[in-house]
């Protein structure tokens, strides 16, 4: 088990390797047209999906050497999810292939109040990643490992997966990355809390949204909810706050960057598109700053369309030009002084 001192040291000091995503895959099925409601006739766009899948394709597009771990069946729906991975640049060499079983599907609709899901996922393929199916080799051989917290709720199985990656990763100082990934839907079970927690205090890098920051800590302040955050273990934390932009801290400062002023169209996949962001610029060396602009950036170009894998993950170029644009301001303080 590796000691604090060890894991400050090694957010940095590792040679770069893969950055390894590992959960579901699932098809979304977006509206065809505005306004129309999950209940209503009419069409749908089909788009990959799954946080984690997003995230490795995110971070393929960032530049990354990008791998992703997950189960999918023989069915239509999921050798599209395979093909559009595959397209992306993301290495599915460890990806479990088993001859039954169907992959999951999300519908959406868009509300005033905000994006709705009504999942058909019941028993699918995905789910049924089991721990003894993982590559330890693999995953022991990356830079960073990438898991959402939604896997925990998901099936017994896939907790075992995440209490599995979560080990390997530890004993080979590979950095594990958490995106707590909060769905109520999912968050209902007992001991669901104690399972959020217990893969914060497990992480190197965690990034949840602001609301979620507070969900976990109890606090209200920025600073406090920073504070707390990296009293539980991790090194790196970042805070996402939709328009008003994103927070990042490490060592004692913090950087800010500004919202950026992009109409909304979908935020499917902009949290997991910022998560990549993170992941890359560290194993790249970023400054906080400049690390700071570059995954807020990515996280911002995302919605500006619908359907995220395929559709809305921006390119390394685009991503760079918004962060070296005027658009783009960031500015760092102390931790100590929020």
């Amino acid at each position: 088990m590796q000691t604090e001192v060890e894991r400050k040291r090694t957010v940095r000091a590792r040679s770069p390797g893969k950055i390894v995503a590992v959960g579901e895959l699932l098809i979304d099925l977006v509206p065809g047209k505005a306004g129309m409601r999950i209940a209503d006739a009419g069409p749908v766009i089909k788009t990959a999906s799954g946080s984690a899948g997003i995230f490795a394709c995110a971070a393929a597009r960032l530049g990354a050497e990008s791998g992703f771990v997950g189960k999918v069946g023989c069915d239509s729906l999921s050798r599209m999810a395979v093909t559009v991975l595959e397209e992306q640049g993301v290495d599915l060499s460890c990806l479990v292939r088993a001859e039954e079983g169907q992959i999951g599907l999300a519908f959406l609709e868009y509300l005033e109040e905000g994006r709705r899901y009504q999942y058909y996922r019941k028993d699918s393929i995905g789910s049924k990643l089991r721990a003894e199916e993982l590559d330890e080799s693999y995953l022991a051989s990356a830079f960073a490992v990438h898991f959402p917290g939604m896997l925990l709720e998901l099936s017994e199985p896939m907790r075992a997966v995440c209490y599995k990656l979560v080990e390997v990763a530890r004993q080979a100082h590979v950095l594990v990355s958490f995106d707590p990934n909060i769905r109520t839907e999912l968050c209902a079970a007992d001991g669901a809390r104690e399972r959020l927690l217990w893969a914060v205090r497990h992480a190197d890098i965690v990034a949840p949204t602001l609301e979620e920051g507070r969900m976990i800590t109890g606090k209200t302040e920025i600073g406090d909810v920073l504070r707390a955050l990296h009293a539980m273990g991790p090194r790196v934390v970042a805070l996402t706050r939709d328009k008003d932009g994103a927070i990042l801290s490490m060592d004692g400062r913090v950087a800010v960057a500004e919202g950026i002023d992009e109409p909304p169209i979908d935020p499917t996949g902009a949290g997991d598109t910022f998560a990549a962001a993170l992941c890359v610029g560290l194993c790249e060396g970023m400054g906080l700053e400049e690390l700071a602009g570059f995954c807020n950036s990515a996280g911002t170009l995302v919605i500006r369309h619908r359907g995220a894998i395929g559709a809305a993950l921006p390119t390394r170029q685009e991503v760079e030009a918004l962060a070296h644009s005027p658009l783009c301001c960031v500015h760092s303080v102390d931790l100590d002084t929020l």
